[in-house]
């Protein structure tokens, strides 16, 4: 089972940081959870959201920005480039999910190749197939358990990252039933009793998780 942090550990420091990624590896974490978007000027940075109000307060579109302007704003921004720089090396699974288009992903592309185990996820399935086709593990990021248009969708890969939001198990049965034999990670999980829970599905693989006493729990490879 893999126990991702997601998006670092962002309780103790701020989401998507340096400090948050190290504080993930000291507390024993091997897998990371991150968001990737590209600013104005075509650099990749680490940040979550569309805009920057939730974090800042500031009506201002994060695609709107450059490096400078976003960096003025928020000091601690890391980029890809840097995020590179210090972790590519490690023995780490890392799943990088795409926040806006492909032509982040294509950006990306080379450099993610320099890492031991890079898992790309997106909302958008269209680049998540892209990355399958380009060689690599990847992804499905739903929305709801029950998307009306994954009946139509030709996946190429059976690795779903599902939302969990405290339902029971037969209703997750219920609702997973269309996905008999896909491999199925769940966000975002935050407390033991959920995870056990979780843990009783066929074919489940793993959890993102804000909160870091779940790496002490049982049986983990991550």
């Amino acid at each position: 089972m893999k126990l991702y942090a997601h998006r670092g550990m962002h309780r103790i420091h701020t989401e998507n940081t340096e400090a948050a990624f190290d504080e993930a590896l000291r507390l024993g974490f091997r897998a990371l959870e991150l968001d990737l978007v590209r600013l104005k000027d075509g650099h990749i940075v680490l940040f979550h959201d569309d805009t920057l109000f939730r974090m800042f307060q500031i009506d201002e579109r994060v695609q709107d920005l450059t490096l400078p302007e976003f960096h003025r704003i928020f000091p601690g921004l890391m980029t890809f480039d840097r995020f590179k720089e210090k972790y590519s090396s490690a023995p780490l699974s890392i799943n990088f999910e795409i926040k806006d288009d492909a032509e982040t992903l294509h950006r990306v592309l080379p450099d993610l190749k320099g890492f031991a185990q890079p898992i790309i996820s997106s909302f958008d399935w269209t680049i998540v197939n892209e990355a399958l086709f380009l060689g690599f593990e990847a992804g499905y990021l739903f929305k709801d358990l029950d998307q009306s248009e994954a009946s139509l969708f030709p996946f190429q890969s059976q690795r779903l990252h599902l939302p969990y939001r405290g339902e029971a198990l037969l209703e997750l049965n219920l609702a997973l039933e269309p996905y008999s034999g896909f491999e199925l990670y769940f966000y975002t999980v935050n407390k033991r009793a959920h995870l056990n829970l979780l843990k009783q599905l066929p074919h489940f693989m793993g959890v993102f998780t804000d909160e870091a006493s779940l790496r002490r729990a049982p049986l983990l490879s991550a």
